[in-house]
């Protein structure tokens, strides 16, 4: 890898212009630049920054695709000029017709009616933040000692707090997570469709899942006091009085089992994977969580375990699971300068922004205290691995409340068994990669030993 780093980061030769934008060399022949950003996609980002500017080509297969750094790279995540509505046409089936493929008043629609279910407060009006607290502790109890990965344990967790927030019973719990595996087959680029093939399992596990989500539905409409998401969205009304259809349900409850399992899931196992390599961080949660007279089951509660929240902040900082996020120019539009045409393919790397010397000084240093006694709320920025704009994800306060949750359950159960974490043996210190979140190996482990 790093001899094929060094044919862009080291070659004397110019590199080739197209639209009079710098194309980034050193793509490899059929694959182009993929190898690189799934090796480490913050890494390459920002060394291609370094090497010829922040507005370049990458070459991904058979596309070009123009990547925008800095500031100028956000802005474009909150104006008109760009779209995500092209996310629909290339995933039909994966991602589908949900708030992630829309934009305009569509989007600003069915945003306005799924919105309040997903606030602090709606959080904890529909008991979905107490679900989770009852969840992440079920989860924290059943810790083994023996050397274990963590994304194994996290990502099990993540999705059964989404199935038990829209109200599936612990009974069925296995097949919603058999069907929801076979689904996200579908993310692979093999489109191929024969028997036992990943494309043919992940339409029998989209037409599984979404079948019992109608009947879910069709369920919490004969009740409307069932507690937990489902329930509160059935109550949601748009900006003109509607409420959500069937298949807007049906559509944007899969895609919060997609795109709020796998990303804290990762998060939640770089926390602990941090606490095992820093045990000056582990003891400093551990005597607040201990401290504390509970888990905390609301987002009011998360107010006694500032540590706790600044450590998930920090680990958010330097291991975001999302590298980038995509648009689609609907006009032409000036970026950096250069004029982009319309219908450009384009690239905003929201994982690179916590790797800014000018908003975090040292930003290589695990350092939570950054985070301590700020009085106002995060800023766009530094909420950037949440997206930005319009599209900032629905999901950001159940993650910031279920990995706080995780965080402290954690430190409280291991402290209870007088035992601290710490790698196991032979495990080296993992590597962020991208295939296609940045997850931790699964081959990572580590295990609880006597403090």
């Amino acid at each position: 890898m790093q001899a094929l780093k060094n044919l862009i980061f080291r070659s004397s030769q110019p590199p080739a212009l197209r639209e009079g934008i710098p194309v980034l060399p050193g793509a490899i022949p059929v694959l182009g630049h993929t190898p690189y950003t799934m090796a480490n996609a913050l890494t390459f980002l920002r060394d291609a920054e370094d090497r010829v500017g922040p507005l370049f080509w990458t070459k991904n297969i058979s596309q070009y695709t123009l990547v925008c750094m800095g500031e100028p790279g956000f802005e474009l995540l909150k104006n008109k000029v760009t779209s995500s509505e092209f996310i629909r046409e290339k995933s039909p089936d994966f991602i589908g017709d949900s708030l992630m493929s829309r934009d305009g008043a569509s989007h600003r629609n069915l945003r306005s009616a799924m919105s309040a279910a997903f606030t602090p407060r709606g959080l904890t009006a529909s008991g979905a933040s107490a679900i989770a607290a009852e969840v992440v502790e079920s989860y924290v109890a059943r810790i083994p000692e023996r050397p274990f990965s963590p994304l194994d344990v996290t990502q099990r967790l993540t999705l059964d707090v989404i199935f038990r927030i829209i109200g599936i019973d612990d009974r069925e719990l296995a097949g919603w997570n058999q069907n929801y595996r076979e689904f996200v087959l579908g993310a692979l680029p093999i489109k191929a469709d024969f028997p036992y093939s990943p494309a043919r399992r992940a339409r029998q596990g989209k037409q599984w899942l979404d079948s019992r989500l109608s009947s879910l539905i069709g369920m919490a409409r004969g009740k409307p006091e069932m507690p937990g998401m489902l329930s509160a969205l059935l109550k949601a009304r748009d900006e003109d009085g509607k409420e959500l259809t069937e298949d807007e349900l049906v559509q944007n409850l899969r895609l919060l089992a997609l795109a709020g399992h796998e990303t804290s899931a990762s998060v939640m196992a770089w926390l602990t994977l941090v606490l095992a390599q820093q045990p000056d961080l582990w003891e400093k949660l551990r005597d607040e969580a201990v401290a504390a007279p509970a888990m905390p089951r609301s987002p009011e509660e998360l107010k006694r375990h500032p540590f706790a929240e600044a450590l998930f902040r920090e680990v958010l900082r330097l291991y975001p699971p999302v590298s980038w996020t995509g648009r689609e120019a609907i006009e032409e539009l000036d970026v950096h300068g250069k004029r982009i045409p319309k219908g450009t393919a384009i690239l905003v790397p929201v994982g690179t922004y916590g790797y800014d010397p000018r908003l975090y000084p040292n930003p290589e240093r695990c350092d939570p205290s950054r985070w301590m006694g700020k009085r106002s709320p995060p800023s766009a920025i530094e909420t950037a691995p949440f997206g930005g704009g319009p599209h900032f994800c629905l999901g950001y306060h159940l993650a910031w409340v279920e990995i706080v949750q995780f965080a402290t359950a954690f430190a409280r159960e291991v402290a209870r068994r007088g035992l601290r974490p710490q790698l196991a043996p032979g495990t080296p210190p993992p590597k962020l990669r991208y295939i296609p979140f940045g997850a931790p190996p699964k081959k990572a482990r580590i295990e609880l030993v006597r403090a």
